[in-house]
């Protein structure tokens, strides 16, 4: 099973520390904002834009294998809904671009369907993925990705605001104020 911690301490054990974070914080904020973009348009019964890095093959094998990692089910829509095949495609556009030939060489090598991921957990190709389909997913919607909150809502994080008590005592002398 999969964890948040692991998903961080394996993010940080790739070499995806903070400087590789708060260098890339504006790339990935335009693939998000690409992933956005183009699956509004998708909703709006516009064709699908084209890619701007991947052939239609690649971002098909993309779409699929980014939809095994988090699937669409019963329980919500998975990576395939939430547009995360366009934030890999700008990702390796940008920030990620140095892996896109590795990744797509890899991808193209394994047999179709592809194998139980039980057998590619281990592999760096499984890993990248793995965490572009992660950060795609949960990417910040203010920043265009994750399109209508899906991933979020997918792990039960609301966006309400949260005040904190005590309530009243440094209000209480505010006109209208009613405890």
């Amino acid at each position: 099973m999969h964890t948040r911690r692991g998903f961080l301490e394996g993010v940080t054990a790739a070499g995806f520390g903070a400087a590789w974070w708060s260098a890339h914080a504006p790339a990935i904020a335009a693939a998000a904002g690409h992933a956005h973009t183009s699956m509004a348009a998708v909703a709006a019964g516009a064709p699908p834009p084209r890619f701007n890095t991947l052939s239609a093959d690649e971002a098909r094998d993309l779409d699929d294998f980014t939809s095994r990692i988090v699937p669409s089910g019963d329980d919500g829509p998975g990576a395939r809904e939430a547009g995360v095949v366009y934030f890999i495609d700008r990702a390796f556009g940008s920030f990620f671009a140095e892996m896109r030939a590795p990744i797509l060489k890899d991808l193209g090598a394994l047999p179709r369907p592809f194998p139980d991921f039980s057998t590619l957990e281990s592999t760096p190709l499984f890993t990248q993925l793995h965490f572009l389909t992660v950060l795609g997913l949960l990417a910040d919607p203010a920043w265009g990705g994750n399109r209508d909150q899906l991933g979020w809502r997918l792990i039960g994080f609301e966006t309400t605001h949260a005040y904190a008590p005590p309530f009243g005592w440094y209000d209480r002398d505010y006109p209208g104020f009613t405890p």
